[in-house]
């Protein structure tokens, strides 16, 4: 085999290789800005929760609904938490009070806001004892049980729902898009450049010719060259034994002719 031919098929093989981690690093970008786009930008967008406006709530009501709510706690675990809800009255901008729920954050208004009232959990814990979960949304509605006055949001144009804090900024959602995309982006550009590079050297690849190492048997009419490890065969039809002579008739055939012996 050539240097030429060598040099083009680890060429080849380098770029296959490097197609498939360009593959790679684009499914893992594109899922990126799917989880991104889900966790951060989908709550955000979906409440407004950028335009929440700071104000003082006051908790008139707490209790658990009785309806546990089902939750994924890990692979091949799944556990169930209770449902604590949570009434709060609020200063607005024209100095009036007003009624609402409350939750802990825009991800939990955007994930059960608009539920029944059985089901406006106001905290989530997803733990696999689901003691623990009781406890930790017992010990939530101690912070902010009745009676209990605390800093909050809410939304001028919609009164009935406040948030305790608010989980992400502008810069959060801005940035939590803009590097997945431009990764994605990227990455797509080395992966079709590799394409074409695998492309190329595949074509040369298979335009090289095959040359025979030095000290190979030549090819014969009839005859082929057998690949490594393999044996020659001979040419088909096979050709037939040479007979093995009698030497006393060879010997004798020319010079007895017209002889006979009793």
């Amino acid at each position: 085999m050539s240097d030429e031919r060598s040099k083009t098929i680890a060429k080849f093989n380098m770029y296959r290789c490097l197609v498939v981690l360009g593959m790679t690093l684009v499914a893992c970008a594109a899922v990126a800005i799917i989880v991104c786009g889900v966790v951060i930008v989908k709550p955000v967008v979906e409440t407004n929760s950028l335009e929440f406006e700071k104000t003082t709530c006051t908790t008139t009501k707490g209790y658990l609904t009785g309806k546990w709510i089902g939750c994924g706690c890990g692979k091949n675990c799944n556990s169930a938490y209770p449902c604590l809800r949570i009434l709060v009255t609020h200063g607005g901008q024209d100095s009036g009070t007003y009624s609402g729920v409350m939750f802990e954050n825009e991800q939990r208004l955007n994930g059960n806001g608009h539920l029944d009232e059985d089901s406006q959990c106001a905290t989530q814990h997803c733990d696999q004892y689901r003691n623990k979960n009781m406890d930790t949304v017992t010990a939530f509605n101690d912070t902010y049980g009745a009676g209990e006055t605390y800093g909050c949001l809410y939304h001028p144009d919609d009164t009935s729902k406040v948030i305790v804090k608010r989980l992400f900024t502008w810069d959060a959602m801005f940035h939590s898009m803009l590097w997945p995309c431009i990764a994605f982006f990227l990455f797509t550009v080395l992966a079709v450049f590799f394409c074409y590079q695998c492309y190329k050297a595949g074509k040369k690849m298979s335009s090289l010719p095959i040359t025979v190492a030095p000290g190979a048997p030549a090819a014969q009419p009839g005859y082929f060259i057998p690949p490594q490890g393999g044996h020659a065969h001979a040419p088909y039809p096979q050709a037939m034994p040479m007979q093995q002579q009698d030497p006393y008739k060879t010997a004798y055939a020319s010079d007895n002719k017209g002889y006979s012996y009793n």
